[in-house]
């Protein structure tokens, strides 16, 4: 370990006011020449950039943190059946026509509002005509 940096957040949005304030460590190998504290600062917010929307959207939206499954081979496969809807949910998203509906939520209400028949499909017919190209 070459240097260690103390990186403190508050965290707050429009809708709400920060409540906490979070401290986080950042440990580097590469001595200050290399790597400045701007730098560290960019390479924590890059990481954070790619782990919050799909962490949030399995924690949150598909609440994969509430699961009481608790066998080793469950729980891997849940949670690559989570990850499948995902992917296919992102494409959803992507092709979703309303613009207010193109959450992983109006997926799943998309999905239910057809009592699965749609998720069905989607495993059954190699060309779903219900999910665009």
């Amino acid at each position: 370990m070459e240097q260690a940096a103390r990186l403190t957040r508050c965290i707050d949005s429009d809708q709400e006011p920060a409540e906490e304030i979070q401290t986080e460590w950042l440990i580097s190998s590469r001595p200050a020449d290399q790597l400045d504290a701007q730098q560290m600062l960019q390479a924590d917010r890059r990481y954070w950039a790619i782990e919050n929307p799909f962490h949030y959207r399995l924690d949150v939206v598909a609440r994969e943190d509430e699961s009481r499954v608790r066998t080793p081979t469950s729980a891997l496969n849940l949670g690559m059946i989570r990850r499948v809807v995902q992917s296919v949910a992102a494409h959803w998203i992507g092709c979703c026509s309303r613009k207010r509906q193109a959450t992983l939520s109006g997926f799943y209400d998309f999905m239910s509002a057809r009592n699965s028949r749609k998720a069905f499909s989607l495993v059954t017919v190699h060309n779903s005509s219900w999910l665009p190209p």
